[in-house]
């Protein structure tokens, strides 16, 4: 080691206070880089995890290929991974647990396919060969001893087709009107049994059953499904339309839930707002890292200014110099870098494993005990958290490193270079003495005589209230969006009878409404009409901007518009509740003669935009027709009034999709549901149910339906609720903790520029001491400048957070629709901390100076 390497080793030794402020913030630099890639990762992996339990680990899937092209895809050089799968037909079953599904839906996968498909085995395995098969467990405890493992089955496989000869899919609900057409004979044995997946609706007409695909055993003229892995995720949308072109596919089938979470996404806003959003987050960490990194290094020149200046005098080159300091960020990152990237690893180790706990049954996690938030350390993060710490000492070194290279021997001696002055740059007014007396003067003075000194004091803080605030919105613009995902709503439980006749679902409600722990219930019918001929005045901006200027609103001839809306009736006693909470008159809305309704001018589309859809008002008549089903068909018209319009919804109504909702009286619904020349017009009737206990509620309804009754839908909302809540403590637990580490770093960034300013000035406090300033005086200057500071940081760190919040909230407005908010609660927080911490901070460091002997202090050399 050189003599300059050895003074650098020694002076960071003297400074103890300094040097260890310096490394704690790199260890925070550190951990707060490593940190925040490693939940990212760990988030990423846990929602990958739980994609492919849930929709199946492929990329993309390629309808309908002739097997002599399937080679098109499977020699493609892009594809990693191949697998064949194929609809074989329905089979129909001799007892079904739910009238409205009296079919087998064999889907067969080859052995590739088996292992990457959402099949939850619950008995047996899966298939391994030709002629084996798995069934979804309620068709087991159905049918008894003929359907049980071991036992074989002979299955007449054919299609469904209608009345009139149309074939039918597995999308389209069972009719009566309906047969099956047999096409073949398979016989079977059955391996295993698998709960039924998550993607399947319970409308299809037929359960699945999963049967072992032999690619041997395939014709030429048969047509397969061809799913893939690609090699680079990132090419899927452009790889995949050439391979199908190439292979002569009928369509494409990405696995969307997979490729989001993978980082790719068709979405051209989600693409936009992630970019946006990681943008932020890396200049935000960047500039907090480089200012606590920079300044530490800027002082720390500063000090030592009088050392390189007589290091110089004696032969010392620039270059030396330069190397000097750069060395003592070599030996910082030694010490502070790895501490840093363990910190970050350890801790989010930790609260990983606490998590977890929270996770369980999430929405997240309800696919599979398997899926689960793992701890991903790669080399690629701790690469590029050495990368980036590394890269902000330097560049935190290089500007001090050039300042101390470039100053003259003679000027660093006599300490000239720290300030230069003159009396108009001291000036204050005299009202400042007025106001603030002779302290407040002198503190001010104080300030304008070192420019450099206060103005990076105050770049501190400014950066400090940035980082806290911005992040601080950061939270409360994603808490927005998560709550409407997930807001509340005055209901808990929901039940809907399929297939059955008015007279047997209004006993089965009825049932259910007597059960212990019922305390409120609507029964929601809902009916859907067209209005014609609507101006374009009469719908919302955001219909304006986003449906007509997009051309998904699209004029007639006349340049006139229709609109959908949802007709829906709570129910007698909903209604009036609904109608007196809004000030109506009951009777008014009561005329099966003369039809009004009340508007909810609010839509949530898609659980995350909430806008205005109309620009209407009480009074307007609409003219509306029952959807016309096909040219045959003659759709009922009629008129009906707005009584009035509102914002909110009555109890057990929603948000209809894109259509707004109108709210109708029983007797308006019942005249309505006459007028409609098609029965089938009218929905299932859906009950909501306000329980005392959700849950045990819950498995009464189910236990009086008959637990395998798939005809009757019953949801806790209650406990997806709760789901969604644990989901959010533990996104807010990062959260918070980031914020935490952001203040830390903020705080030390504070800490370490005010008390070595205060340090610095030793000889200044004694000097003011020898002219009769007392220790009352020195405290009230102390207070003053702290005052000034904090009143300069938040002059231009408060409206810099608001831009940055925009931006962050524009951000999110490019999948969120909710209106801009700033977090005042968190910004009076900052004003008080910015002023606490100061004024500590100022007062700690000067605290040994008041009793410090005069004559000692005059004699202070910085070496």
């Amino acid at each position: 080691m050189n003599i300059l390497n050895s003074l650098t080793v020694r002076s960071l030794k003297l400074n103890r206070r300094r040097t260890i402020v310096t490394i704690i913030g790199i260890i925070l630099s550190g951990a707060m880089i490593c940190g925040v890639t490693t939940i990212a990762a760990s988030f990423q992996d846990l929602f990958i995890q739980s994609a492919i339990a849930s929709d199946g680990n492929y990329h993309a899937t390629f309808k309908s290929v002739s097997l002599d092209n399937v080679k098109y895809i499977t020699d493609n050089p892009y594809t990693r991974t191949s697998m064949l799968s194929r609809d074989l037909g329905y089979a129909g079953i001799d007892r079904s647990i739910d009238v409205n599904k009296p079919y087998l839906f064999i889907r067969e996968y080859d052995s590739t396919a088996l292992q990457a498909m959402p099949l939850e085995l619950t008995q047996g395995r899966l298939p391994e060969k030709a002629g084996e098969i798995v069934l979804v467990e309620e068709v087991a405890q159905a049918g008894g001893a003929a359907y049980q493992v071991g036992q074989t089955l002979e299955l007449t496989v054919g299609t469904r087709v209608d009345a009139a000869g149309t074939v039918l899919t597995q999308q389209e609900p069972y009719s009566e009107t309906e047969s099956l057409r047999p096409l073949f004979a398979r016989t079977y044995t059955i391996t295993g049994y698998i709960t039924i997946p998550g993607f399947e609706s319970s409308l299809t007409p037929g359960f699945r059953a999963i049967a072992y695909l032999d690619a041997g055993t395939l014709a030429a003229a048969d047509s397969v499904d061809v799913s893939i892995l690609g090699k680079n995720i990132r090419q899927i949308f452009q790889k995949a339309p050439e391979i199908a072109a190439n292979a002569g596919a009928a369509a494409i089938k990405y696995n969307n839930e997979l490729l989001k979470w993978s980082g790719v996404s068709g979405n051209d806003d989600v693409n936009r707002f992630m970019k946006n959003l990681t943008l932020i987050i890396i200049l935000l960490v960047m500039v907090g890292s480089v200012t606590v990194i920079y300044n530490a290094f800027a002082i720390s020149v500063s000090e030592r200014k009088k050392q390189f200046g007589m290091l110089a005098s004696v032969g010392a080159t620039p270059q030396q110099i330069r190397r000097t300091v750069f060395y003592e960020g070599f030996v910082l990152g030694l010490i502070g870098i790895p501490l840093g990237i363990l910190s970050g690893i350890v801790g989010i180790g930790v609260t990983l494993r606490f998590v977890n706990r929270l996770l369980l049954n999430s929405v997240f996690t309800v696919v599979s005990d398997e899926v689960a938030l793992r701890l991903i350390v790669s080399p690629v993060t701790i690469g590029a958290t050495v990368l980036f710490v590394s890269l902000i000492i330097l560049l935190s070194a290089y500007l001090p490193a050039r300042i101390a290279a470039r100053i003259s021997p003679i000027d660093a001696i006599r300490l000239s270079t720290d300030i230069k002055i003159r009396g108009k740059s001291v000036r204050t007014s005299w009202l400042t003495r007025r106001v603030f007396g002779i302290e407040g003067d002198l503190a001010l003075k104080n300030l304008r005589r070192n420019r450099r000194r206060y103005r990076a004091t105050v770049f501190s803080l400014v950066i400090s209230i940035v980082l806290f605030v911005t992040f601080s919105s950061f939270m409360t613009y994603g808490f927005n969006s998560s709550n409407m995902y997930y807001g509340k709503v005055p209901y808990n439980v929901m039940v809907q009878k399929y297939g059955a006749t008015a007279a047997e679902r209004e006993e089965l409600y009825a049932q259910i409404t007597a059960l212990a722990g019922v305390e409120r219930y609507a029964v929601v019918r809902e009916l859907y009409g067209y209005a014609d001929g609507l101006d374009l005045s009469r719908f919302g901006p955001f219909v304006r901007k986003n449906f007509v200027d997009k051309g998904i609103y699209v004029p007639d001839a006349t340049g006139k518009f229709s609109a959908g809306f949802n007709i829906v009736t709570p129910g007698p006693a909903e209604f009036k509740a609904y109608a007196e909470a809004n000030g109506l008159n009951l009777a008014d809305y009561s005329d099966p003669e003369n039809l009004r309704g009340i508007l909810v001018n609010k839509i949530v589309l898609d659980g995350r935009i909430e806008y205005e859809p109309m620009a209407m008002t009480a009074g307007e008549i609409l003219h509306l027709a029952e959807p016309k089903l096909d040219d045959a068909h003659i759709p009922a018209e009629y008129d009906l009034e707005i009584g009035a319009v509102t914002d909110n919804y009555p109890f057990g109504v929603s948000s209809g999709g894109t259509s707004s909702v109108l709210v109708v009286s029983e007797p308006v619904f019942a005249a309505l549901q006459q007028t409609y020349r098609t029965e089938s017009q009218a929905s299932d009737p859906y009950l909501y149910i306000q329980a005392q206990d959700s849950a045990a509620l819950t498995a009464a309804i189910r236990q009086l339906g008959g637990n395998s009754d798939r005809s009757l839908y019953v949801e806790d909302i209650a406990a997806v609720q709760e789901r969604a809540g644990r989901f959010q403590t533990v996104i807010a637990i990062f959260l918070y903790g980031f914020v935490t580490l952001i203040t830390l770093v903020g705080v030390t960034n504070i800490f370490n520029t005010v008390s070595t300013n205060i340090a610095l000035r030793r000889r200044e406090f004694a000097m003011l001491r020898s002219v009769g300033l007392t220790p009352a005086g020195f405290s009230k200057m102390i207070n003053f400048e702290s005052i000034f500071y904090g009143l300069k940081a938040l002059v231009y760190g408060l409206p810099l957070s608001c831009l940055i919040s925009v931006w962050m909230y524009n951000s999110f407005g490019n999948l969120f629709e909710f209106a801009f908010v700033l977090p005042w609660r968190e910004i009076l927080i900052c004003i008080a901390g910015v002023f606490a911490v100061v004024s500590v901070t100022m007062l700690h460091a000067s605290a040994r100076f008041k009793q410090e002997n005069i004559i000692d202090a005059l004699r202070e050399e910085n070496l």
